[in-house]
């Protein structure tokens, strides 16, 4: 039996060694509960950051200054010692070292090898995220959490599709620059609360609205939640929007059924960067961006009565996680981050122009093409048999809707669609 499964067992010739990882909580010590402060007393040696180490120097222990987890766990295999408290900052399942080291510990296939057997526990402690809603007075269990520290991380979407967003924040991406790109999308009015110093002697909580908190300072140690009473419906990601609910003008709008077969064609991910080249008035943008909770659509449309139709959309769905590109394609795609699907409603006869600089940007992106001629039909096929497209599928749809004449009624034909779509191929000479 392998020594995890029964800790009176040791394997002959092998050396056991323990790693408590220990959540220290909030920071300030009043919060490290006893049965941690039990287990570090058991420790031989300590392990973390200075300022880790230093609120726990009551202890005289032994110590070793390091926040980087594949050095901690070298310096764990070479040590003489046999048991070890790791600190780590809040609780040790709330974005925290403890995940990478565990990573390392349980996964080495080489620490039988050297004659080594690590056993491994890991002590909970009260997050920030915890401790900041309990100084809010706030229920936690609604609140989406996401990290900003060292990670992409998409503010708006995460912001529009959810009630309460609590952020880990960091020195680039601070409370004062989240809220300068919530202000930027006409989300500046929603309320904002920051945690400064948690716990500690200088704690300091702010509570406005976002474009109040633009240009405050506040240190690297903060965390933040972002409050917005009306959020992306549920009710709308899940079903198909009716024509009828757009704001329209003379700008042309992608119908019902074949939006629907359009956007699913497009394979999406919640995290994927859409364009919607053409978008008209932003039926297929709104219901694309719907599916993206955490990425972005880029509806790119040369017509201003057209983009302003498009942005008040955008108001009445909640679809902040869609930028406005008033310009033609391929031009207005210069600066855009490499899209992983595209959506081409009208391409003012620079197809092949924008299929080009699509797969410059990414070589296996996913293409769906809205064609009404035929003349428009052959050239989106020719453009992916040209350029190598993989899986290239057409479906021509031809709806008929029911219209009361009097008493009766009578099925009207709306002009048949074709809806090709295809993926780059990424490894095509």
């Amino acid at each position: 039996m392998h020594p995890r499964g029964d800790k009176s067992f040791i394997r002959k010739g092998y050396d056991m060694k323990k790693v408590y990882i220990v959540g220290i909580g909030i920071g300030n010590r009043d919060f490290l509960h006893k049965r941690a402060v039990d287990v570090l007393g058991k420790c031989s040696i300590l392990i973390g950051a200075k300022r880790m180490l230093d609120s726990i120097s009551d202890l005289a222990k032994e110590t070793y200054t390091s926040s980087d987890s594949k050095s901690i766990y070298e310096y764990i295999k070479k040590s003489s010692h046999n048991i070890f408290g790791v600190l780590v900052s809040g609780d040790t399942g709330f974005y925290s070292l403890s995940k990478k080291l565990t990573e390392l510990i349980q996964g080495d296939s080489e620490k039988q090898e050297n004659g080594t057997e690590i056993e491994l526990e890991n002590i909970p402690a009260i997050s920030s995220l915890q401790y900041f809603a309990s100084k809010l007075n706030l229920s936690w269990d609604n609140i989406k959490y996401v990290s900003a520290h060292g990670r992409k991380l998409n503010i708006i979407s995460n912001v529009a599709f959810n009630e309460k967003l609590f952020i880990l924040t960091d020195n680039e991406m601070n409370p004062s620059n989240i809220c300068e790109i919530l202000k930027s999308k006409g989300l500046g009015n929603l309320k904002v609360s920051i945690g400064e110093n948690l716990s500690y002697d200088d704690e300091r909580i702010v509570e406005d609205i976002a474009a109040n908190i633009v240009g405050m300072i506040f240190t690297g140690l903060s965390v933040m939640i972002v409050h917005n009473d009306e959020p992306v419906s549920k009710e709308n990601i899940y079903r198909a929007i009716g024509d009828g609910e757009f704001i329209t003008g003379s700008a042309p709008m992608t119908k019902s059924e074949v939006r629907t077969i359009s956007v699913a064609k497009l394979h999406l991910k919640n995290d994927y960067i859409v364009y919607d080249i053409g978008a008209g008035t932003g039926s297929v943008s709104i219901e694309t961006a719907l599916k993206l909770s955490d990425g972005t659509l880029y509806a790119i449309e040369k017509n201003q009565e057209a983009c302003n139709l498009i942005i008040e959309n955008i108001k009445k769905f909640k679809t902040y996680n869609i930028e406005v590109i008033n310009n033609n394609a391929p031009k207005g795609l210069e600066n855009l981050p490499p899209p992983d699907a595209c959506f081409i409603g009208g391409s003012s006869g620079n197809m092949e122009k924008i299929i080009v600089v699509l797969l410059e940007k990414n070589p296996s992106v996913r293409v769906v093409i809205n064609a009404i001629t035929l003349e428009s039909l052959n050239e989106a096929l020719e453009c992916m048999k040209k350029y190598g497209f993989k899986d290239v599928e057409i479906v021509c749809v031809s709806v008929a809707k029911a219209r009361e004449l009097g008493q009766y009624h009578m099925m009207m034909a709306q002009n048949p669609i074709y809806i090709i779509s295809g993926s780059g191929n990424r490894y095509d000479s």
